[in-house]
């Protein structure tokens, strides 16, 4: 069989495991076969190399590289049910539904709470919640997503911080298959998970220069190093499973355009795999759909196309060449490809790969406020003997965290604490300097003398009691003017007012510039402190595009069980993402341990299935009450939320503000891009047993109304005495009398 000029590669396996077929490939004009050594033994990989030799077929040894994956489990598949508690072993174990392994084992010591572990294609999504076992030999994880897991099955790790685990070019399993295609005279490589020029150089030390390397784009390194990879590569493998595990999958056709056209103009082949006739695994005949991609890929100017599970595992691998051929060679009789490839030039020849990957967001979800998500969280090596050069400011607790939420892109659009011009359009139009609407000032206060020994264009580094947290590129020093500041962010300057106090309270200089995150910033719910980028991941997977946000200070009690799911229906939301404040509290406030305990046991028991993600906000109080609503509102729009609930009096203070100043607001603001679902008084009504909301039916008799306000339920629980089963589900006010009769600092005390 002639391909025209394009080869075809066949995995070889159980289907395809005697001499008589590999010789029945080799008759229909395939170039390669292959076996693929993630799921392959070494006896395996002899065995196969027998056939192609004694066949007289070029092998290709396709490694299991740098990848992280499952390890054995007892049953062929386990299934993990939401909100369940899983262990996670570096050691070989065998695995069932409250154990699994991982491999390589030391993944293991570089996990942290609040990372999470997707696994095969996001069937199954682990958030990693305790550490402290670690010297046990074990960490412990919940699953966000309940799904079935496989022995063997790639993993992708999502950290709460850009922190990327070294995995090697090769794996002890790679280096010894080497040797024995060295032995056999073996000539070609496809190098898994080549993540930089460094790694394809690698590959070529191991075997020795006599192989030529066809390295695999399977992983956003791939895809950021492409160039020097293609450089030092003889072809490339674009892999299209795995990199949709890393990749939005809608984006996987045009970075295959993308890959194609600048390897072609430096004169490297590309093959492509995964997914091309995968319904023959079963059927005789492909779908249309799959026909359709393997034309677009042929006019796309792939060297060669790989046939996977369909001819190693798959009931019709024969009759899966004969399609395969069947294709490329109507294709060869038709087509002009030169004709396509000017064509194709004009369409994808401006584009960079790992430009398109990050600058075109391609997600159902709502864009971040001003259209990208910051990351402001440092890259590389940190130059420790630069830093310590750096002149050091010192810093509180507040502006540490607000550095956290800058560099995770919490703040978005902000990069850094706010210059001037930024400054007094926040105070005077709730404006950036650049038009987008945002309410607060973000800013970095210092004394007169700090300020002094600071110069416009330096690096300073930003310390806490625990060190260096980050690093401010200062590009302004300004003054401002406390009572007009307080005047025009509170409507007030009265000292009672806890946001005036603030203000009075701040150095006279402020600080602006970009900022870098030196190191994360821990708290007792780490586990729960997921960044806008993994909950914007979690909502994909979940195929979720509209998501309503809800903003809390407290345990949850029946009203606000209410406001989330009758604005999740109203809004026709497909989920609900509940995002408590874990921040300083004042006193008398829930501490942050029973907020979450609360709603565990919410998750576990009451809310709808695969309808809702938890996480936490580490921010604390601006007491700036309406202005604070769209604050709070612009924040879970960066998360991915499309809708955000604003109740009566959202982040009120004392009686400064009109209980629906936090609604009215909103009219001010109609570009915010994220839509509010307001919510007036709610109430328990014996006669319908139920909450109602106030609007809907305002001539409600006033008798039939229940209220119990937040003071009165504290004072209850103290007492040992649980609020009536309408206001608070038993089984929550159970666990925070407990704890009270424990002795527990179940509420706040400073």
């Amino acid at each position: 069989m002639n391909h025209c000029g394009t080869k075809v590669i066949a995995t070889l396996g159980p289907s395809t495991r005697k001499e008589v077929d590999v010789r029945r490939i080799k008759t229909k004009g395939v170039d390669f076969v292959r076996i693929n050594m993630s799921h392959s033994s070494l006896e395996d990989l002899r065995h196969f190399i027998g056939l192609a030799s004694k066949v007289g077929i070029p092998f290709i040894i396709d490694t299991q590289g740098s990848q992280v994956r499952t390890g054995e489990l007892a049953e062929s598949t386990i299934v993990l049910e939401e909100n369940s508690e899983v262990q996670l072993y570096g050691e070989p174990i065998v695995g069932d539904r409250t154990r699994l392994s991982l491999k390589p084992g030391f993944v293991i010591d570089h996990l942290a709470e609040g990372d999470l572990i997707h696994v095969d294609f996001d069937t199954v999504i682990l958030r990693v919640s305790d550490v402290s076992t670690r010297p046990k030999g074990y960490l412990v994880a919940n699953t966000m997503t309940e799904g079935v897991i496989g022995r063997n099955k790639a993993v992708l790790i999502d950290p709460a911080y850009d922190k990327p685990i070294a995995l090697p070019a090769l794996s002890e399993k790679d280096y010894q298959s080497i040797a024995i295609g060295l032995e056999a005279g073996i000539e070609y490589i496809a190098a898994s998970f080549m993540r930089s020029g460094a790694f394809v150089d690698e590959v070529r030390r191991a075997t020795r220069g006599s192989m030529k390397v066809i390295s695999k784009i399977e992983c956003i390194d791939g895809l950021e190093n492409l160039d020097e990879i293609t450089d030092r590569s003889d072809f490339l493998l674009i892999d299209r499973g795995d990199l949709s595990k890393e990749v939005p999958i809608e984006k996987i056709p045009l970075l295959q355009k993308i890959i194609l056209h600048h390897a072609r103009k430096r004169g490297t082949g590309v093959f492509v795999a995964t997914n091309l006739l995968e319904t023959m695994i079963t059927q005789r005949k492909p779908t249309r759909a799959e026909v359709h991609d393997v034309v677009n890929t042929l006019l796309d100017g792939a060297t060669g196309l790989t046939l996977a599970a369909e001819t190693a595992i798959g009931k019709h691998p024969m009759e899966c060449i004969n399609t395969l051929n069947k294709i490329i060679r109507h294709f060869h009789d038709t087509i002009d490809l030169k004709d396509f490839e000017e064509r194709e030039s004009g369409v994808v020849a401006h584009l960079d790969a790992s430009k398109y990957l990050y600058r075109h967001p391609t997600s159902a979800l709502i864009r971040p406020h001003g259209g990208t998500l910051v990351q402001r969280t440092l890259s590389g090596v940190l130059d420790t003997e630069a830093l310590a050069a750096m002149p050091r400011l010192s810093i509180g607790p507040n502006i540490t965290i607000d550095l956290e939420q800058i560099a995770i892109g919490t703040y978005s659009p902000l990069e850094g604490f706010m210059g001037e011009a930024d400054f007094h359009g926040v105070l005077d139009d709730m404006r950036l300097e650049g038009g987008l609407p945002w309410p607060l000032p973000i800013v970095l206060d210092a004394t007169e003398a700090d300020a002094d020994r600071l110069a416009p264009g330096s690096d300073v580094a930003l310390a806490d009691q625990e060190g260096v947290v980050a690093i401010l590129h200062l590009a302004e020093k300004f003054r401002f003017d406390p009572d007009r500041t307080a005047q025009k962010l509170y409507g007030t300057t009265d000292a009672a007012h806890p946001g005036v106090r603030v203000i009075q309270r701040l150095n006279p200089v402020l600080l602006g510039g970009k900022i870098d995150l030196v190191r994360k910033v821990v708290s007792e719910a780490q586990a729960y402190k997921l960044t806008p980028k993994q909950v914007r991941r979690l909502f994909v997977e979940r195929g979720w595009e509209k998501v309503v946000g809800f903003h809390t200070r407290n345990v949850i009690h029946r009203s606000h069980e209410f406001l989330q799911l009758e604005a999740m229906a109203s809004s026709h939301c497909d989920g609900l993402f509940v995002h408590p404040v874990v921040g300083k509290k004042k006193r008398g406030d829930f501490n942050a341990q029973y907020i979450i305990r609360s709603y565990e046991l919410m998750m576990q028991r009451f809310y709808p299935r695969n309808r809702l993600v938890f996480a936490v906000f580490s921010t604390f109080s601006r007491y700036a009450g309406p202005r604070e609503a769209v604050f709070t509102a612009l924040c879970r729009k960066n998360f991915g939320c499309s809708h955000f609930i604003v109740g009566r009096d959202h982040t009120g203070v004392g009686d400064y503000y009109p209980p629906r100043a936090a609604h009215e607001i909103f009219d001010r603001l109609p570009d915010l891009g994220i839509e509010i679902v307001t919510f007036d008084r709610v109430f328990y009504s014996q006669k319908l047993d139920r909450y109602v909301h106030e609007r809907d039916h305002p001539d409600h008799p006033d008798s039939d109304r229940l209220h119990i306000s937040g003071t009165e339920a504290r004072t209850m629980l103290q007492q040992g005495n649980p609020p009536p089963d309408w206001f608070m589900r038993p089984a929550i006010s159970s666990m925070l009398i407990d704890a009270l009769k424990n002795g527990e600092p179940v509420f706040t005390t400073e």
